[in-house]
């Protein structure tokens, strides 16, 4: 009996040695076969995703180019449009602004192009016979329509078009606002993106037309059985499926997923084939370490229990390196999504404070002359006056959100000038059902901020607190002294002496879902026209910009309180001086060279110095400017703006009249440019638009003082 369990267990070992290993080498395939499939389709969701983020950026750009043409075009006629050299200007700046466009053109109701941004005038081109001008006009679809893919008449590359309906004002069909789209921009980004030659990405309309792959070849219209339009049917916004694809017959796994506004699909696909590839490698791989091992038991038991461990470690790490890659992913998103605002905020900044230099200084104007003999026109004046100046401050606003606003930093004693804003402005601010309340010691350590965009701070939380608190209740103002030292408790990982100043409610508190969206630029849940969602978009870039952080603690039903970190000043707290009355000196004369592109500031301006009793040459360019002073002219006094036209804007301009014309005093005005910092720094004189005309004779003649003392 000893013998034979001898020899059976002699015979069990070679056996338990080919067949133990076999058998895990079956389970360790079947088990990495469906893994395989399962790393496949979160590698197309992710994707994916990814192709979606970027392709709705690019059609939110498509969108806006159509409305800012749309509301440039607004109240003129067919003939004015085709005959404004400007227009086109406008149009072609939005083209070239955008890399995506390919060009924006503007269709009469006969079909014929007025106007266009690839050139001026626009010519002999019709879209009466494209889809969608006929779509748009025979009201066969919304107001946006998405064509098919075709080579361009003009330009002969392959695109699609992102077209508009424009209406009369009784609502019937005028017209057509289009935005060409070239198709290689898609396939440009999607060649990045995919790592597999066998992978597919296609822009698809919701009826099967395919609009943009990533390769070259036919586009053509899915038809109704495919496995694309069978899957949308079933969930239209979005989605997986496994199909043949009818494009070019491969069997792909697909993730598709509906562009938010727009009747237009994302679709990623990976091939099946390239999933079976990847699984049988890692399948040779384990055969060629099973089988040979499969001659000692023991060696391959440890090899198992090994390779178990490994696997166990590479699961962790790939699912923490996962987790890293969609936190900086997020991460990524939202910089560029802010960006872009910011740079959206930046342009509207400048053409809007131009605007407002023209209302600004002709309603002066007028004021002055009212003054003169007109009856009833001043209170108009003073509150058209008012509310240009209101712009103004929005204007700062944006600047600020988009993180772009050069801040005047100073240092602030936080209990004096909120005390003081609290007993005034703030108080007037609420209804009488609220209670304010301060709590700021009085050895609260003094700030280092902008005092204009602080007091703007405390002031967009108190009317969210005010909003938050319908039916009444208490608002409260504190301060407090806080030394974070960037610990994990620390906010935003802050080191060093702060000041917590905090606005504290007791009204309905923040929904948990929005909170982490609430310092979002234009992010409001209030009804519409009674919030901008700049606000706290607002308190946050002032914070950030200031060196500090701002945190949020609500409790629904319970109320929020909202605390900005402000950093102690180290320098020593400045007096508040009064305003007196403005300076309005007489210009005896004095020769000011002004040098401001815009036709309409410039002749305002013009008006505002002569008004002065300046003498004034005006010209419309930095060459020009240069040309004059070269001409042997004498001028007491060099006014620019600094964004201009051509090879020089009106920094280079100083910068050369410094070292050409020494002694000759300089000014700089500017309503928003990315120059206004080094101007300062390079130590010009800047004045900000919108200014009051008071602010500006009183600019000059200091000016004016400081280059020749003893003179008015």
């Amino acid at each position: 009996m000893r013998e034979r369990s001898t020899f059976g267990d002699t015979w069990l070992l070679p056996i338990a040695s080919l067949l133990v290993p076999l058998m895990l080498l079956a389970m360790v395939a079947w088990r990495d076969y469906d893994q395989a499939f399962d790393h496949a389709e979160r590698h197309v969701e992710r994707t994916g995703a990814l192709v979606y983020e970027h392709t709705l950026r690019q059609f939110e750009t498509f969108r806006f180019s159509v409305e800012a043409a749309a509301e440039r075009i607004e109240g003129l006629s067919w003939a004015q449009i085709a005959a404004s050299e400007e227009i086109h200007r406008y149009l072609a700046r939005v083209d070239d602004g955008f890399s995506q466009v390919g060009s924006v053109w503007l269709y009469a109701p006969d079909g014929r192009a007025a106007i266009s941004s690839l050139r001026f005038p626009a010519g002999n081109v019709s879209a009466a016979d494209r889809d969608y001008f006929v779509a748009l006009r025979d009201g066969e679809a919304g107001d946006v329509f998405i064509s098919a893919t075709y080579p361009g008449r003009t330009t002969g590359r392959m695109g699609f078009n992102v077209a508009r309906r424009h209406s009369a004002p009784d609502g019937s069909f005028n017209g057509v606002i289009l935005v060409a789209v070239y198709i290689q921009e898609f396939r440009a980004f999607f060649e990045r993106v995919i790592d597999d030659p066998r992978d597919s990405v296609w822009v698809v309309r919701a009826d099967g037309t395919v609009l943009a792959l990533d390769r070259e070849g036919p586009l053509v219209t899915l038809s109704p059985d495919s496995g694309f339009r069978r899957a949308v049917a079933t969930a239209p916004e979005a989605g997986m499926f496994r199909a043949t694809a009818e494009i070019d017959g491969v069997e792909r796994i697909f993730a598709y997923r509906k562009l938010s506004g727009f009747p237009v699909y994302v679709v990623y696909g990976r091939a099946v084939e390239t999933v079976r590839e990847q699984w049988a490698g890692g399948l040779a791989v384990d055969a060629l370490v099973a089988v040979p091992l499969a001659l000692l038991l023991a060696t391959v038991s440890w090899l198992v229990v090994r390779k178990a461990r490994s696997e166990r470690a590479a699961v962790i790490r790939y699912r923490e390196e996962e987790a890293r890659r969609r936190r900086a992913e997020e991460l990524l998103e939202k910089v560029q999504r802010l960006e872009m605002l910011g740079q959206i905020a930046g342009g509207i900044a400048h053409d809007f404070n131009n605007l407002l230099m023209v209302i600004t200084s002709n309603l002066y104007l007028a004021q002055a002359r009212a003054a003169k003999g007109a009856e009833g026109a001043g209170p108009f004046i003073d509150t058209a006056m008012q509310a240009a100046y209101r712009g103004g401050q929005l204007t700062q606003q944006l600047l600020t959100f988009s993180r772009q606003q050069t801040l005047k930093p100073e240092a602030i004693d936080l209990p004096a000038s909120l005390n003081a804003m609290v007993d005034g402005m703030l108080k007037r601010s609420l209804r009488g059902d609220i209670e304010v309340r301060t709590d700021l010691p009085p050895d609260t350590w003094p700030i280092e901020a902008d005092r204009a965009q602080l007091e703007l701070a405390v002031l967009n939380l108190a009317v969210n607190a005010r909003d938050a608190m319908p039916g009444g209740g208490r608002l409260t103002v504190r301060a407090a002294n806080v030394r974070p030292d960037g610990g994990p408790d620390a906010p935003a990982g802050l080191r060093g002496d702060f000041v917590a100043l905090s606005v504290v409610d007791t009204g309905c508190g923040i929904d948990p879902a929005v909170r982490d969206r609430v310092f979002d630029p234009f992010f409001t849940t209030k009804e519409v026209g009674k919030g901008t969602g700049l606000g706290l978009s607002q308190v946050f870039g002032f914070a950030s910009q200031s060196g500090g952080m701002v945190t949020l603690d609500s409790t629904v039903g319970q109320g929020t309180t909202v605390t900005l970190y402000l950093p102690r000043a180290t320098g020593t707290v400045a007096g508040t001086t009064g305003s007196g009355p403005a300076r309005l000196p007489d210009g005896c004369g004095r020769r000011i060279l002004l040098v401001e592109d815009s036709p309409e500031i410039g002749r305002t301006t013009t008006t505002l110095l002569e008004g002065f009793g300046y003498t004034v040459t005006l010209v419309d360019n930095a060459r020009a400017a240069l040309d004059t002073l070269a001409s042997g002219r004498a001028f007491d006094l060099v006014l620019s703006d600094i964004v201009m036209p051509g090879d020089l804007n009106g920094l280079d301009l100083a910068r050369t009249v410094r070292d050409r014309y020494a002694g000759l005093p300089i000014m700089l005005t500017t309503g928003y440019s990315t120059a206004a910092t080094a101007a300062v720094e390079d130590g010009f004189v800047l004045l900000h638009k919108p200014y009051r005309p008071e602010a500006l004779a009183e600019a000059i003649s200091d000016l004016l003082k400081a280059a020749a003392p003893g003179t008015a």
